[in-house]
């Protein structure tokens, strides 16, 4: 029996289960009940689905971000391209949604691993190209549509240590995941490495970089820019963002050290964790609103709660001094060259291996500081903050940054449409 017969009938034996295991998620927040379908593989309420699309599959927000990025470039070169992203979050999908009306793409939830709903998946999407975002290796989906004669692509793809490691020990299945690629665009050259070391073959893996790059700031909220400015007044302003649990409580003690010449602003990277972070705020003595709650700042809060989804933009805009969240922790951080297009000093924790690549180009370039506590944090902030050369030199590296990654969508767009040309749709 091969290892993914194995893999499979794993499923088969969870089957009955999964239904009830989607419902279950739904009613904690982490899967849209209304289109639970979506995720067994079954589409035929699906009425609006295009034909033979270019399928973009990005697991989670930053990923969207990076799909998105690449559908517009794709689109710049064939403007009527049909175009389907799946996600597998509600984040994601929202994010995907806001954008989807104005620019004609389709969305859907990524069907479970299960040999049958990939295979009713594919049946009715009938892709022409499969490109498979960052780190989402999901054996069933990868295979089965590289089987079908659909070219594969990864793009601006990467493994964590602890995945290229599990990996490893599944030779036989990780062989015929990555072995299925035509391309591999990785983020670096040991990510290129690590890809070729599981099977991909050599010829077809090249180093593409990060694709979850706004190369310029993106459009900002005009009522919430004016509201965040006038609570400001003349205080400088420190946004945590895409912050996860346990990182709050260090934000809001360095919002305690730096006093009253500043304002916090905190984004939490699951906006359903905003009374949470409001609760230790209180705990801590320190008055803080929620945006979630359709509450405005105040002239006299220290802290404000942001917990809402697609507006980072806007407190970029804002913002002085930007921590980015995920750091702290084990997490891998996360994107940093979106503040680096807001000209933005980076404050990190020492977990950056998601983004190893970009951080380091940027704490070269002098833009991205580490910190590992409250402490240093504060300090890093106060000192970066009163030194107005050192914040210009800093603004003008991150954007010259943030300008040069910004070209990297193009190019794998292009890289990627090649591979229709010689290979036609499924029938």
């Amino acid at each position: 029996m091969t290892k993914l017969g194995r893999y499979d009938i794993l499923w088969r034996l969870a089957r009955p289960f999964l239904p009830l295991v989607l419902r279950y998620r739904a009613a904690k927040g982490k899967e849209d009940g209304a289109r639970i379908a979506e995720r067994l593989g079954r589409l035929d309420a699906r009425s609006d689905l295009p034909e033979n699309p270019v399928w973009i599959h990005a697991v989670s927000v930053g990923e969207s971000v990076a799909a998105l990025a690449l559908a517009d470039s794709m689109r710049a070169r064939d403007a009527g391209l049909p175009i389907l992203i799946t996600t597998n979050t509600v984040t994601a999908a929202a994010r995907v949604a806001a954008q989807a009306a104005e620019t004609g793409l389709t969305h859907l939830y990524q069907p479970l691993d299960h040999p049958d709903m990939v295979a009713s998946f594919l049946r009715r999407v009938k892709p022409r190209l499969a490109l498979f975002l960052e780190s989402d290796f999901w054996p069933n989906l990868v295979i089965r549509t590289a089987g079908s004669g659909v070219p594969v692509a990864f793009v601006s793809a990467q493994l964590s240590d602890r995945a290229f490691s599990r990996w490893q020990k599944q030779r036989a299945l990780a062989s015929g995941l990555f072995g299925s690629a035509s391309l591999v665009l990785a983020v670096d050259d040991t990510q290129a490495e690590r890809f070729i070391a599981l099977g991909a073959d050599r010829p077809r893996v090249r180093v593409g970089g990060s694709l979850k790059l706004p190369g310029q700031a993106r459009p900002t909220k005009p009522d919430l820019v004016a509201m965040l400015k006038t609570a400001t007044g003349s205080r400088k302003v420190l946004l945590a963002a895409s912050t996860h649990e346990g990182e709050d409580a260090t934000v809001i003690e360095a919002a305690r050290k730096l006093g009253e010449g500043w304002f916090t602003v905190i984004a939490p990277r699951h906006p359903e964790r905003g009374g949470e972070i409001a609760a230790l705020c209180d705990a801590h003595g320190l008055t803080a609103q929620r945006r979630g709650g359709g509450a405005t700042a105040q002239a006299g809060d220290a802290i404000y709660i942001a917990d809402t989804l697609g507006e980072m933009d806007s407190l970029f805009s804002v913002a002085d001094i930007v921590f980015l969240g995920g750091s702290l922790k084990p997490l891998g951080g996360h994107n940093p060259v979106e503040p680096a297009a807001h000209g933005l000093p980076i404050l990190t924790g020492p977990h950056v291996f998601k983004n190893a690549a970009e951080f380091s180009g940027l704490r070269d370039a002098g833009v991205v500081t580490e910190i590992t506590n409250a402490e240093e944090l504060a300090s890093s902030a106060r000192s970066i903050a009163e030194d107005a050369a050192r914040r210009a030199t800093i603004a003008a590296a991150a954007r010259h940054y943030a300008a040069q990654t910004g070209k990297r969508p193009q190019i794998a767009a292009d890289s990627c449409l090649e591979l229709i040309g010689t290979s036609a749709a499924p029938s």
